[in-house]
This record gives C-alpha cells, structure tokens and sequence, in this order.
C-alpha cells in the first residue's frame, strides 16, 4: 500500500487552516502533518517535519509567502502549491511565486468556496498535491516512483527523433502546458525569434492570471502575446493565449484563419490543450507545429494523435526537465513526438523547423 502523502497546510487564518485540512485529508491520500499560520512559522516546521508538500498563502504576517518562498527553495527545497486569491494582484504575485521555485498553484477562492465550482476545485487541489510530491524544484533530485507498473512504462524506449531537423512549411506554432508552464513557457518565449507564423497557447489557468500572464509573456518575448479574442485573425508574428476559463481553436473564414473563442465544450482542464490540437489538426493539417510541455496529466494526447494523423510535426519536452513528466509523458511513449528535446532546445527546435535556422 503507497504511503499518504505528506502536507504542511500554511495560512494566516485559522478557518482556512481547519478548511484545507479537512478537504485534504478527506481524499485518503494525503496527511495534513501540521499547519502553519505565518512564513516564520512554516520554515521552522518544514526543516523539523519534512513534509513532501507545502500549500502556501501568500498574505501573511511576519514573513509572507513570497519572502517565505525565497528562504524556503534556498535553504530547505520542498514542493510548494501556492493557495491564492483570484485577485489582479493576486495573480501576479503568484506568478512571481512561480518564478521563484513554487511548481503550481489555485485559487483558494473556489477551494472555499460553497458554490458548486468548490467541488471540481478541490479535486485538482488534491491532484496537484500528489503530483507536486513527485516533482522536479531547484536544488531537490526528483524522486523516483517505486510501484513496477509505472516504472516500466517510464523506462518505455521511445524514438527521440522521427523527421529532420530542417524547414518545413509551417503555417501555425501551438503549444500547451500545465504545472510548470509559466516559467517554461517564459523561457521559450525569451528565446524565440520572430517566426513569421501566429503562435497559439494554452496554459491551464484561471480567469484572471491569463490577461497578466499574457502581459509577461509579451515583456520577455519579441513575440507579443494577448489574449485571445473570438473570430479575430490569426496573424503573423503575434501570441494568443486561450483566455482562462475558455476553449480556443483555430478555423477557417473564408480566405482567412481566425481564432475560436468558447466555453464549449466543458472539460476537465480548460483551456483544454486537446481541443486546441485537435482544431489545429484540421484547419492547418501537415503544416501545424505543436509542442507540448511539462504538466501533470495527459491533456493534449488525444489532440496530438490527430495531428499525427493530419501529418502535422510533434515537439515534446523531455523527462529531465520537466518540472512534471505528465502531459508529454504519452506523446514520447506512444511515439506521436517527431523531437523530444529539453526546455533549453525548444525554442531552436522550433526556429529550425519554421525557419530553417
């Protein structure tokens, strides 16, 4: 029998404390080892208890959970899911939690919540606490699972190239991520040249963190990034994020390629990167690009079989550096990945492919 998972629960309030504690424990497969009320406080208790996982707010007295973070990944690398508000400001104080070695967060206000988006939000709290235990932070080796099933098909052999890396004709770039998507995808951006192609993204997020994300990708890239909006153009050299909350897909109007803009259809995750591919797949066939990135779960699996079916081209990012092997964990085994590279070549591999150089 696998062993619960270990949580220090860290929040100023005590209600929120008690809250998280119960809905945690309740999945039986986590155990809340302590709770902390301040930054101080959780930096003690996680180099005394060593817990696998942190869930951490950010408005706290003392130290707060950005000052906490920093101490936290220099002196004693943990886990940490962030537990936030859904304000502006919120957001981008999460991304900044990002930046500095926090590999996923959610709202707290919908974990609390009493409407019925609570219960959805409390599953994929529990989710990503099980998957932040067996994820790759900065100054931490990534632990190894021991059940056999899932060392086999981790070990799986998987062909690392299936076409040349050379110029192709391509008409559209789509990339998809998760857990650990903001910062990768910062990284990529940073890195990227004009491509003369539109660049479609979806990054599992909620409403609000979409239009400041947007806005950070555009400050790092030469690529500006926004996000997307229904029936506009998909134009060269321009980003477009799947606004949070909401399906994006390219289709066809006329002579033109233009952006989708939905709340259907409901999945799971959403923005949804299977819907995404699996539209890029039949509007742009054998010249779409796409790259699927660290994330927890297979979301974009079955979009990328349809894009292998269309003879589109696959980049998938490799095991070690994903900060989760999950999202391109399938594509790499399956051998839908024409290039399974680490997050450094992603943005070569791409430039190569688009432009030849």
């Amino acid at each position: 029998m696998e062993s619960k998972v270990k949580v220090l629960v860290v929040d100023d309030s005590l209600i929120s404390r008690k809250y998280l504690t119960r809905i945690l424990e309740e999945s039986g497969k986590i155990q809340v080892i302590d709770t902390a009320k301040d930054g101080q406080e959780a930096i003690e208790k996680i180099k005394a208890l060593k817990p696998d996982v942190v869930t951490l707010d950010i408005e706290m007295p003392k130290l707060n959970g950005l000052e906490a973070l920093k101490i936290i990944m220099k002196e004693c690398p943990v886990p940490v899911v962030m537990v936030s508000s859904l304000t502006t400001d919120g957001a981008k104080e999460t991304l900044e939690a990002l930046r500095i070695g926090a590999i996923d967060y959610i709202s707290k206000n919908d974990v609390l919540s009493f409407k019925s988006v609570a219960k959805e939000a409390r599953q994929l709290l529990i989710e990503k606490i099980l998957s932040a235990k067996d994820s790759r932070i900065k100054g931490r080796p990534i632990l190894r699972r021991t059940i056999q099933i899932e060392k086999k098909e981790e070990e799986a052999p998987a062909p690392t190239r299936r076409k040349k890396l050379e110029k192709l004709n391509i008409k559209v770039v789509a990339i998809a991520a998760s857990t650990g998507g903001p910062v990768a995808l910062e990284k990529v951006f940073t890195d990227l040249p004009l491509l003369g192609v539109p660049v479609m993204i979806v990054q599992h997020m909620p409403k609000t963190f979409t239009g400041v994300f947007a806005n950070s990708l555009s400050k790092v890239s030469k690529i500006k990034v926004k996000e997307a909006e229904d029936g506009e153009e998909l134009k060269p050299n321009q980003g477009y994020l799947a606004p949070g909350g909401m399906q994006m897909t390219a289709k066809k109007s006329g002579s033109r390629y233009v952006v989708g803009v939905s709340s259907e259809p409901k999945t799971i995750y959403t923005p949804n990167a299977d819907v995404m591919f699996k539209s890029v797949a039949e509007t742009f066939g054998d010249k779409a690009l796409c790259v699927i990135m660290t994330g927890m779960g297979d979301d974009g699996f079955k979009g990328l079989q349809e894009v292998k079916k269309a003879g589109g081209t696959i980049i998938a990012q490799d095991k070690d550096s994903c900060v989760v092997w999950g999202m391109p964990r399938k594509p790499t085994q399956m051998g839908l990945a024409d290039f399974v590279v680490p997050l450094d070549e992603i943005a070569s591999t791409i430039s190569k492919l688009v432009l030849g150089r």
